[in-house]
């Protein structure tokens, strides 16, 4: 049955208002996607306007707002849901957010809008009432802090709203950087609370930070060990770059020079990570080699090197892309390295690995963050400031496992010395059940090497610093008192002598008569040398037959004179060899005054060295 032409005229008016309804949903849709979402701006003390700002990217020419505002369409729309948000990542182009709201019948009247990302370069905010004039405020790191209208380590605008109207704003921003742009709408008092958590937590972990550095300074002075020094300026930088991300650098440290503020994250994170690369290469040691990854600490401490040079004279944003990506890469290869080390369990290094990794993993989500792969929010914005905290409390675990892990080795070699102990003690019961004459020889022998044991100890602390045959200090005390006499002489403004001296004639005594009455010469020298001075004077032996003397609180060479009398008589007299056998020795004695002579010590051996030289005889010597 066909419908009837009123049928027919029903079903296509219906059918054109379904179309109509659809063109005008479509329409909303369009129109929903070009502008942001509307809100309402009342009586909450913040709101976050980061999920209701429509989006523009142009990557040509720098538009203007009257520009913009013809291209509406071409806004993506508010994603309220989404978990980026306004995070762009690194980009050059410039990023438009638009934004209409309107007020409730009661606001207050004076708001701060924040976009708190501090290494923005630009950052344009177009402010106007519906229908009226837009106002420009300017901000951005390219202008020094002292500049800024409101003084903030984010960028501030001023905004004043009135009752029940219709707002509109546009925010202009480009950065050579990474491009987060988190926008809040602030009360002035609830700003300034966030601010003191915030300001809190920063130097929370500047404190941290400056504790694990000066902690790491007293390990290289106490240890003297290179791997603390190269962590302290690795510390040192990654707080430095950190601070550039905070904006605390253009706050406090450069407020009138806006390049170094801009320049400061990337440039301080280049170098932050070149000696992080040393510093891993030199701590893992034989780990790389072992992987055959000797390689690639080295490349990345050069690619990080050419970041900051590049961030210097070449471009901030190609060198802002290497340093994330390179910090990705550093991740992954120490991440693998550390990795190997912990399996290989090596001793005192678990923890200090766990802290390192611990930074690792910070640099990594930091890195995915600039990138735009991760969302802005509180852990991956302070990814450095978590993983640095981290890293110092894993440190001072690693010094407490390195401690303990020496207590463990000596408790071990109680129990290993208490079990031989033991054994001994068995097998002495078993002979004296055995034989009980054998117990008397077996108690002598253990005393004898107990004795024994005992004599070698001191044999090793004597030889340390002591000659063997004379029993006088060597070089290496002789310097320890040298070094010590000087400290004295510097901080009392007094004076110490250094003689030489050689003795003449040993030669022909050690020819004729052979090396044991040679070193019974020596031997007798020593006693009378070391019988003339004071106890609190060093007498070292350098040579065969040379010695050295430290003669403290001298006053002048008068004195000197004095001593070298005493030293003379005492050491000329004749020495008994053996039998009716005596011979006579010559001494020349060569005098330096500190400071008189000279003020290092190197100098003063070189005066002390000629002088001898100069006193030595050409008469034969006397033997009877």
């Amino acid at each position: 049955m066909r419908p009837s032409s009123g049928e027919r005229t029903s079903k296509s008016s219906f059918a054109c208002r379904i179309c109509w309804l659809y063109f005008l949903l479509a329409s909303w849709c369009l129109a929903s996607q070009a502008v942001a979402s509307e809100l309402q701006v009342g009586g909450d003390s913040s709101y976050a306007l980061s999920g209701h700002l429509a989006s523009l990217t142009n990557a040509g020419p720098e538009l203007t707002l009257a520009q913009v505002q013809t291209r509406l369409d071409q806004f993506d729309a508010a994603e309220a849901q989404s978990i980026s948000a306004t995070n762009f990542g690194l980009t050059q182009d410039e990023v438009w957010l638009h934004l209409n709201f309107s007020t409730a019948d009661a606001v207050p009247e004076r708001w701060l809008l924040e976009v708190a990302h501090a290494s923005l370069d630009r950052v344009d905010l177009y402010f106007a009432e519906q229908d009226s004039e837009y106002q420009l405020q300017q901000a951005g790191d390219l202008l020094p802090f002292s500049a800024k209208a409101l003084p903030h380590r984010h960028h501030l605008f001023e905004l004043n709203l009135l009752p029940d109207r219709q707002y509109s704003l546009y925010l202009r921003v480009a950065s050579q950087g990474t491009l987060s742009v988190p926008v809040t709408l602030w009360q002035p008092d609830a700003l300034w609370a966030s601010d003191q958590f915030s300001y809190s937590f920063l130097s929370l972990y500047y404190g941290l930070a400056l504790g694990l550095l000066i902690y790491n300074l007293f390990l290289f002075f106490s240890l003297r060990e290179k791997l603390y020094l190269i962590y302290v300026p690795f510390v040192a930088f990654l707080a430095l770059g950190q601070a550039g991300l905070a904006g605390l650098v253009g706050q406090f440290i450069w407020p009138n020079n806006a390049l170094l503020t801009h320049l400061s994250p990337t440039a301080s994170v280049s170098l932050a990570g070149l000696f992080g690369a040393i510093f891993v290469q030199r701590f893992l040691g034989a780990t790389p080699r072992s992987l055959k990854m000797y390689w690639v600490m080295p490349v990345i401490g050069l690619i990080y090197a050419l970041t900051f040079l590049c961030t210097l004279f070449i471009s901030y944003f190609y060198a802002a892309l290497v340093v994330n990506i390179t910090s990705m890469m550093f991740a992954v290869a120490a991440l693998i390295m550390g990795g190997a080390s912990l399996y290989r369990r090596h001793p005192g290094a678990r923890f200090f690995v766990l802290a390192w990794i611990s930074l690792l993993l910070s640099i990594l989500v930091m890195a995915l963050h600039n990138l735009g792969v991760l969302p802005s929010n509180a852990f991956t914005t302070n990814a450095l400031l978590f993983g640095s905290a981290a890293e110092m409390l894993l440190l001072s675990l690693a010094l407490a496992d390195r401690i303990n892990s020496i207590q463990h080795t000596q408790d071990q070699a109680q129990q290993e010395a208490l079990a031989v102990n033991r054994t001994m003690l068995g097998a002495l019961r078993d002979n004296e059940r055995q034989l009980e004459t054998r117990v008397a020889e077996r108690t002598l022998e253990l005393e004898a090497a107990n004795t024994q044991l005992q004599v070698s100890k001191q044999l090793l602390e004597q030889q340390a610093n002591h000659d063997t045959l004379t029993g006088l200090a060597n070089r290496k005390l002789l310097t320890d008192r040298l070094e010590g006499a000087q400290l004295r002489a510097r901080r009392t403004n007094s004076s110490f002598a250094l003689m030489m001296i050689d003795l003449d004639w040993f030669k022909a005594i050690n020819d004729q008569h052979g090396h044991q009455a040679g070193d019974r010469v020596l031997i007798e020298v020593a006693g009378r040398l070391k019988a003339a001075l004071r106890d609190v004077d060093t007498v070292a032996r350098v040579g065969g037959d040379e010695f050295v003397l430290v003669i403290e609180s001298v006053s002048n060479h008068a004195a000197l004179t004095v001593i070298r009398e005493k030293l003379l008589q005492a050491v000329l007299q004749p020495i008994h060899l053996h039998d009716e056998m005596w011979v006579s020795i010559g001494m020349s004695i060569g005098v330096a005054m500190y400071p008189d002579d000279a003020q290092d010590i190197d100098l003063l051996y070189s005066v002390a060295d000629r002088a001898m030289y100069s006193a030595k005889p050409v008469s034969p010597m006397s033997v009877r």
